[in-house]
């Protein structure tokens, strides 16, 4: 049986991105294996892993391209 991941909610931080011209603040919520959580409004938006070299190696969401390369630009600066 595969483990879940655990989130991280006293390390989370907030990302700004903009949804269609509507700017909002996301927070992301990390876990100790390079995974993020991110929560738009109290919905999860999705997950995204990263190698130890913040390369995103898997996406479990439905974001489009433009969302999705924000999101990365902000983790990576995030952890830099």
């Amino acid at each position: 049986m595969r483990q879940q991941p655990s989130f991280y909610p006293e390390r989370q931080f907030h990302i700004l991105i903009n949804f269609n011209n509507d700017e909002r603040s996301v927070a992301v919520l990390p876990d100790e294996t390079g995974k993020f959580l991110v929560i738009d409004q109290g919905k999860v938006l999705g997950q995204l892993g990263y190698d130890k070299h913040l390369n995103c190696v898997s996406c479990e969401c439905e974001l489009d391209e433009t969302i999705l390369k924000q999101l990365n630009s902000a983790i990576k600066n995030h952890f830099s």
